[in-house]
């Protein structure tokens, strides 16, 4: 009997382990969760040994304004940090930046890590024996930087919305657009028709909305993509005034296109405002237009937020990490 219950003990261990294996995704325990607020990130620098042109210099680049709202916002909220105190809690952040000077140092280097103390995570380290050198190579790759710790802080936000989620209204997307999408719980749906479905979340201070939908297709330029989603606003979302619905703010600079990949989806990517015709509302939005598998339509997730006196970083990033949910 016991040599019976230890091959039945085994062979269910085998299972589990080959069932992790073959599920390809590595899992994590709950204190291997990176920490950190929304849009947060550390920087250990030692001051000390640094100009002080030269940190302000780094945070101009990490606090830049937040592309594409109606206000400036950072893209991040620094909490700075001495290399000796760079420890504990630290280390387990989402977004770290470290800039590690010291003259005994025999060259200089830079490297992105990912996940390398938490899940998810990204560190970015630069080493160096010169402070000029240091500061040059944090200049010559601060896009990358910017782009791994935001793309790091979209992945944080899918992974809680994975965790509470909305499985009824994934089902919906998935029977009315052919799209798989993590919707997070507390969303409903605002209006459906047949090529359109609105997506609300309200508060008594703020709305979050994220709208999908598809229309005969047509070429992705920013001018074909701004005029249908015009279009699509003016016939299906209602403001509280007679007459008034949302469309692309006419803002110089505005929208910001981009050429993006979203897993195997290719299409194209826009950042811009809106405001309201007939009222006075606006907000920031974020949008993905791509062509259907069909090759005879286009299906554009187009997340838009409206939050009249409070900060609006922080809500777009949660729509946005919505419509780049699309696989």
């Amino acid at each position: 009997m016991k040599k019976i219950s230890c091959f039945a003990v085994i062979l269910v261990l085998l299972t589990f382990v080959s069932c992790r294996q073959k599920s390809g995704t590595p899992a994590f325990k709950a204190e291997n969760f990176s920490n950190g607020k929304a849009g947060e990130m550390i920087l250990a620098i030692d001051t000390n040994y640094w100009t002080p042109a030269a940190v302000k210099a780094i945070h101009q680049v990490l606090q830049q304004p937040q592309p594409a709202i109606n206000q400036i916002e950072p893209m991040f909220d620094i909490i700075q940090c001495s290399n000796a105190d760079y420890r504990a809690s630290f280390m387990r952040h989402r977004n770290i930046v470290q800039l590690d000077y010291n003259p005994d140092y025999s060259a200089n280097s830079f490297e992105i890590l990912h996940n390398p103390v938490s899940n998810p995570q990204v560190v970015v380290k630069i080493t160096g024996n010169q402070q000029d050198s240091c500061l040059a190579l944090f200049l010559s790759h601060q896009d990358e930087i910017i782009t791994a710790m935001y793309d790091n802080d979209i992945a944080r936000l899918q992974n809680a919305h994975r965790k509470l989620n909305n499985p009824v209204l994934e089902k919906k997307i998935k029977e009315k657009f052919g799209i798989t999408m993590t919707i997070p719980d507390g969303y409903f749906i605002g209006r459906e028709e047949p090529d359109f479905l609105w997506l609300c979340f309200r508060t008594p201070k703020n709305d979050r909305f994220v709208m999908i939908y598809t229309s005969p297709r047509y070429e992705l330029t920013t001018d074909n993509v701004v005029a249908e989603r015009n279009r699509i606003t003016q016939a299906y979302i209602q403001g509280a005034v007679a007459g008034a619905y949302p469309e692309v703010a006419d803002v110089e600079g505005f929208p910001i296109a981009k050429e993006r990949q979203i897993r195997y989806h290719k299409g194209l990517e826009l950042r811009g405002l809106w405001s309201s015709v007939r009222d006075k509302m606006g907000g920031p939005f974020y949008s993905f237009t791509q062509v259907a598998p069909s090759d005879t339509a286009c299906i554009t997730i187009d997340g838009f937020v409206y939050a009249p006196q409070e900060h609006k970083r922080d809500y777009l990033r949660e729509v946005e990490a919505i419509v780049r949910s699309v696989q």
